[in-house]
């Protein structure tokens, strides 16, 4: 079968130098050890989301949040959108003080201090664009997906979060 496209590589045996396929953009080859691996795991929740938590950034924040913080942010990572960070909710649209303090069932003055508290500590940003308030997860720390915005990483480019990451620093910078 012959496919659309220019050929990108082509497979030859190395014995005979005869052709033995050809591979086009976006083909991949696949590896004896993927298909062992393929074989002997299980993918669980597949239509599930799920919330990319980093470990080093993890200790360090168990050490720093208080146990209203910790139970907050774990109830604010659930929103946290793809590539932008934003909390929003099921309908996309940002997550208010307002619906937090409802779902939470906080009073208003708990709800703004734990908000205020974890933008202290960087692990959230209050931000406002075009008049609209809305809160952000810190992608070093958590995040949905494999990429995300540069915007977001500029919000967060001045947090301690950062230099988390930093290899020379690796357990310095968790023990602190």
């Amino acid at each position: 079968m012959k496919k659309k496209g220019n050929a990108k590589f082509n497979i030859v045996d190395v014995g005979s130098g005869e052709l033995i396929n050809v591979m086009y953009e976006g083909d991949s080859i696949r590896r004896g050890e993927t298909d062992t691996f393929l074989k002997t795991t299980t993918e669980l929740g597949k239509k599930e989301e799920f919330i990319k938590v980093f470990v080093k950034p993890l200790l360090k924040l168990s050490t720093m949040l208080s146990n209203s913080e910790a139970w907050f942010v774990t109830y604010l990572i659930r929103y946290t959108d793809y590539t932008s960070g934003v909390l929003k909710d099921e309908n996309g649209n940002c997550l208010t003080m307002d619906r937090m303090m409802d779902d939470a069932d906080l009073k208003p003055s708990a709800t703004y201090n734990l908000l205020k508290s974890l933008c202290d500590k960087g692990v959230i940003a209050k931000c406002k664009t075009e008049g609209q308030v809305y809160f952000a997860m810190n992608p070093y720390i958590f995040m949905k997906g494999r990429r995300v915005s540069n915007t977001l990483l500029d919000i967060f480019k001045n947090t301690q979060w950062v230099h988390v990451f930093k290899e020379e620093d690796k357990m310095e910078e968790i023990e602190e």
